[in-house]
């Protein structure tokens, strides 16, 4: 089978939606098909794998550096016509899946839809036009695009009731996203020394981590001031690792600074896909208090280490974890997630159960696994596609 991918985001950036993607690419390969995918061009980024086509790009903001892509492209046409795909696989529901759309359109193929996101959650960043209005015409978007498309995917459940209060009425089908387990399963000692020198963490601390975009929606500043209020208790030997870049980033680190917790707190900046494996394997706990994830890959790959996750009750972590189980869930409020945090921190044979239930849960979301029930869908849709057009 050759599958093409468009979307808004590729290597070398690091989150969610591109781990998703890489994961599928590399499963699907392994498995013998074709795979091309159609993505934004980054500035000062060569890419060193084939069949990635790369469109002319600028920045979304002089602050926000996230490129998007100019979909406009004879030679984007010529490479689809030459690659022939069976089927085109849409990652975002804006800019490049209108061409997508007119290629699959064209060539008589079927497409798949992944919504992969909450996008009214980042309304904000779309100045200045109203935050309302842009969510409106968001959701708008997505359902005009919706019967354009042959099935939509969603990575939860959660999800896919948004994307059903949108009042879109075609296919709908779950399917999560994945990572190649074993990666994460394996610990390089001599790799895990060397972060803990880098950041001059010793041996007993016990180390919360998150790893995401620094922003606005990812509600860092509340594991920050959870954090903050737990030394207070008198918890001590804890640090917190943020890992990731993004527009908050200053305005976390003057958070950091107002609480007096400077050395309990250390910003790393951008950790490649290849390297994030160790930073989990030091880690006690992994924190994540976002209200916007649909899924969260970080929590799988968290999960995948063997690490328990302290996690807002919302959509994303509520269709991973279990609470009590392999993490714990907690009510969007600071001095409750402090709570937590100070009770497995303070329980270590806790922190032990939960990391064993770690690990089993994240069996379900093997990339062996979840490809073939993506290749099946597929299948499927080509199928109905042919059927309908005899």
């Amino acid at each position: 089978m050759r599958i093409a991918f468009f979307t808004n985001c590729y290597k070398p950036l690091v989150n969610g939606v591109v781990t998703s993607i890489v994961s599928l690419k590399e499963a699907y390969e392994r498995k013998g098909h074709e795979t091309y995918v159609f993505a934004p061009q980054v500035d000062g980024y060569i890419d060193q794998e084939k069949n990635v086509f790369r469109y002319r790009s600028v920045n979304l903001t002089k602050k926000v550096k996230y490129p998007i892509a100019i979909p406009l492209s004879f030679r984007a046409k010529k490479v689809i016509s030459e690659f022939n795909p069976d089927i085109i696989h849409i990652h975002h529901p804006f800019v490049l899946s209108s061409p997508a759309i007119m290629y699959g359109k064209k060539l008589g193929i079927p497409k798949i839809l992944t919504l992969h996101t909450q996008y009214e959650q980042y309304a904000y960043y779309i100045t200045p036009i109203p935050e309302k209005l842009t969510q409106e015409a968001i959701k708008r978007i997505i359902f005009n695009l919706a019967y354009k498309i042959d099935c939509i995917t969603t990575p939860s459940g959660s999800m896919k009731e948004l994307i059903k209060s949108y009042g879109i009425k075609n296919r709908i089908e779950v399917i999560p996203n994945a990572i190649e387990l074993d990666s994460f399963r394996q610990k390089d000692e001599l790799k895990c020394l060397e972060i803990k020198k880098r950041y001059n963490l010793k041996e007993n601390d016990k180390i919360i981590l998150y790893v995401g975009r620094i922003a606005q929606e990812k509600s860092i500043d509340k594991i920050i001031e959870a954090l903050a209020i737990i030394k207070k208790k008198g918890s001590n030997n804890v640090k917190l690792l943020i890992v990731g870049e993004g527009p908050a980033l200053d305005e976390l680190r003057q958070l950091v600074r107002s609480l007096q917790i400077e050395e309990e707190v250390i910003f790393t900046g951008v950790v490649s896909n290849k390297e994030i494996r160790h930073y989990y394997k030091i880690a006690y706990l992994f924190a994540i208090a976002s209200t916007s994830e649909t899924f969260g890959i970080v929590i799988i790959e968290a999960l995948a280490s063997g690490i328990p996750v302290l996690a807002v009750r919302a959509p994303g972590a509520v269709d991973i974890l279990t609470d009590g189980l392999d993490g714990l869930l907690v009510d969007d409020d600071v001095e409750k997630f402090a709570n937590a945090l100070d009770k497995i921190i303070r329980e270590p044979e806790l922190r032990e159960r939960l990391s064993q239930g770690a690990l089993k849960t994240s069996e379900r979301y093997s990339i062996d696994i979840v490809s073939e029930r993506m290749l099946n869908l597929y299948r499927e849709v080509m199928e109905i596609k042919n059927l309908n057009q005899i």
